[in-house]
């Protein structure tokens, strides 16, 4: 078998058969492919759908149900359970471009069955649809790709980030890995899982093409999560951890990029708390400030400032002088905001 897709499934009934059907018209061999729908304790009709699925596509669908535990814990399970030589991912809300596997095949056997695929996507609404990252790696239509590259763009922006936009060999999962410990991970879930991905996989191709469409919806970029970097500091702290393993040069100032984006966005995010106070708001942004990681880090500020969005590069800069007053008034106005192309999938 070729292909696994596995779908991760969580009350979405309202988008639950387009994606099903962005899988299953492109299939014209069940020999080489299977569909693993795995239903996360939903609560509306998403299960009952996956049943209905399963039992008109017998012989393509698997379908497990199991009570809730989240996205991360969810994916893990349905490749425990997939039999492909390459895994695919596809969020239940998205879809997969119609000819993502002629494509997929292609570029398998062209580079000799390469361990992981890279490849760009649409970002789209009811009314648009939009190109999101494009040229990763060449201005070409596809190239091959050395792992430091890889790994400098996995630092540098969140193009290689998501799960969804890549295809990769079963084996570069260790599926008996424990992630337990991250199983209430909400940001960074892509970012955590891909560095796992990047350590097994060693050769690499890039698609200049999109394959699939990110569905966009309220997102992370117009809601605010109090605890959005010290909850990816997590996972920032595991990438910490690979410096030796990768060695790349430079590793201090990519990495530094990494937790000043991540911080940059969980100050940008604050605008869409109504705070209580403006005194408030001020030592949600001192908690970051006063961050052992984040000061480690903001030393490299003039270095990396060109990898940096201009916005969280003012607000950055303003945070290393205790200026939290004018920051508030800033992230109050109109002019400050997040560039949510470069953030999906994280």
């Amino acid at each position: 078998m070729l292909f696994s897709i596995v779908v991760p499934v969580y009350n979405v009934e309202k988008y639950l058969e387009e994606c099903l059907k962005s899988i299953i018209c492109q299939i014209d061999d069940n020999e080489n492919y299977e569909i693993i729908l795995v239903d996360d304790g939903s609560t509306d009709k998403s299960g009952v759908i996956c049943d209905e699925y399963k039992r008109a596509y017998p012989d393509l669908i698997k379908v497990f149900h199991n009570t809730n535990h989240d996205l991360l814990l969810t994916r893990r399970y349905g490749y425990k359970h997939a039999a492909g030589e390459y895994i695919v991912n596809c969020d239940s809300d998205d879809k997969l471009e119609k000819d993502m596997f002629v494509r997929l095949k292609e570029a398998i056997g062209k580079y000799d069955a390469p361990d992981m695929i890279l490849f760009n996507y649409y970002s789209f609404t009811e009314n648009t649809k939009e190109k999101g990252y494009t040229d990763i790696f060449t201005k070409e239509g596809f190239c091959r790709v050395n792992k430091e590259d890889v790994l400098k763009e996995f630092l540098l922006r969140h193009s290689v980030v998501s799960m969804w936009g890549k295809a990769y060999r079963r084996t570069c999962i260790d599926v008996d890995r424990d992630y337990t410990d991250f199983a209430k991970v909400s940001n960074g879930e892509d970012t955590l899982q891909s560095i796992e991905l990047f350590n097994n996989a060693n050769t690499f191709v890039y698609l200049n093409q999109a394959l699939y469409d990110y569905r966009m919806g309220s997102g992370m970029t117009r809601k605010f999560d109090p605890n959005y970097y010290f909850g990816f500091k997590v996972v920032l702290e595991i990438i910490e951890q690979q410096k030796e393993v990768w060695n790349l040069p430079e590793f201090e100032q990519l990495f530094a990029v990494k937790v000043l984006q991540t911080a940059g966005r969980a100050i940008t995010q604050s605008r869409y708390k109504k705070w209580k106070s403006m005194r408030e708001q001020e030592e949600y942004l001192k908690q970051i400030r006063k961050d052992k990681m984040f000061q480690d880090n903001i030393k490299y500020m003039n270095e990396v400032r060109g990898k940096l969005q201009k916005s969280h590069y003012m607000l950055l800069k303003l945070l290393r002088c205790d200026m939290y007053k004018m920051m508030a008034l800033l992230l109050n106005a109109k002019n400050i905001t997040s560039n949510h192309s470069t953030e999906v999938g994280v």
